[in-house]
């Protein structure tokens, strides 16, 4: 498995990844997807404090990460769970939280609809904070928070 930086030359392929992996959560939630400059504002950070990774192998994008180290939170996790043997999704999580090394407790939000993504955190370690937020309170989606405590 490649792990780089976002850059110019990856960008189209991370844009794709993102919106085929994303596209059911803006349907369900009956929102917009943003469109490509959004997006790439977005992956590329928009204070210059967020890095985002791109996960590849043999040419096909498997996910991306966006760290943000100052707030110590993961702000994007796109994964293809259905592609990604167990090994390469271990590696994507060690690498993700390795960016935090001097950092004890890391956070990420998981929207309720991503079911299998909350298991593989659970299952990693993240456990839940308590924190939710509603995405949309009618359709009952909501947002979790999750935080990741490094053992000392």
């Amino acid at each position: 498995m490649n792990i780089v930086e976002l850059n110019e030359k990856n960008l189209t392929e991370a844009l794709k990844t993102f919106k085929k992996f994303r596209n059911s959560f803006y349907s369900e939630t009956g929102r917009e997807m943003p469109d490509d400059e959004q997006i790439k504002d977005d992956l590329f950070g928009t204070y210059g404090d967020e890095i985002t990774y791109v996960f590849t192998e043999k040419g096909n994008c498997f996910g991306l990460v966006t760290i943000d180290k100052p707030n110590a939170e993961i702000r994007n996790l796109t994964l293809d769970l259905n592609a990604l043997e167990k090994d390469n999704l271990q590696k994507v999580l060690d690498f993700s939280l390795k960016q935090f090394s001097a950092i004890s407790l890391v956070f990420v939000w998981v929207s309720s609809l991503d079911g299998d993504v909350i298991d593989v955190l659970e299952t990693y370690g993240f456990e839940y904070t308590g924190e939710q937020d509603y995405i949309d309170k009618e359709k009952h989606i909501s947002s979790y928070r999750y935080v990741y405590r490094r053992k000392r």
